[in-house]
């Protein structure tokens, strides 16, 4: 764990400038009392500009440089690494001016590719933001020729599909368990699985039995789940 007094960042908001129900305004310090804990209490902002897109993809999200005091920086640095502080500040509106594509016929923002009409994709031929695959249609892609958002797989037409050529959305697994419902159903329903994520990618030790409702947990697959990241941050020998 890292303590900071002063840090800059990135952080997204909602249209109206609300995240988790707090409404911000330009320019204007926030301070929290009590308790500055990552995923629990506090402040949020990302450390890199591509942070926020880990955590946000609505096409009405907003974009926001920050400035924060008191900030606590708990696992290891990652392209999508998220702090807690006790105090921010918005500085300034990020908007994408329509540039900083890197490749040839591009239409959008931040594209690297070819032909790719959207934004923040990497590939070629891409309808939609934020693939890394060739010719998908939709959003945040990682295979090819996936029509929906989120696919692994090629050639989909659903969400979230790490298989080939399906049309229904697959239901997640929890804990190796097989659940009812889909990647969004299951988030909705259970929101500490998204900070369960984050405490394990983190050597220090955590209250493991306060996500005990996640399906298929137990204590003892909890702690082997801990155990399995912090040794694949152990160097190679």
């Amino acid at each position: 764990m890292k303590h900071h007094d002063y840090m800059k960042g990135y952080k997204a908001t909602n249209a109206d400038m609300t995240c988790q129900g707090f409404k911000f305004e330009l320019g204007k310090w926030y301070k929290h009392e009590g308790k500055v804990k990552l995923c629990e209490s506090g402040f949020h902002f990302c450390v890199h500009p591509s942070g926020p897109w880990s955590y946000y993809n609505d096409k009405t999200t907003r974009f926001f440089a920050v400035e924060a005091r008191d900030v606590i920086e708990e696992y290891t640095p990652g392209s999508d690494l998220k702090v807690v502080c006790r105090e921010i500040r918005l500085i300034s509106e990020i908007i994408p001016d329509g540039d900083r594509n890197t490749g040839d016929m591009n239409t959008g923002n931040m594209n690297t590719g070819y032909r790719n009409t959207g934004d923040r994709n990497t590939g070629y031929m891409n309808t939609g933001d934020m693939n890394t695959g060739d010719m998908n249609t939709g959003d945040r892609n990682t295979g090819d020729r996936n029509t929906g958002d989120m696919n692994t797989g090629n050639g989909n037409a659903t969400n979230n599909s790490s298989g080939f050529f399906c049309s229904k959305e697959p239901k997640v697994l929890s804990f190796d368990v097989q659940t009812k419902l889909t990647k969004e159903s299951f988030l909705k329903q259970y929101p500490k699985a998204a900070c369960l994520s984050e405490l394990l990618i983190s050597d220090t030790v955590f209250d493991y039995k306060e996500f005990s409702k996640l399906p298929g947990w137990t204590l003892k697959k909890c702690k082997a789940l801990h155990q399995r990241f912090i040794d694949g941050r152990k160097p190679k020998e």
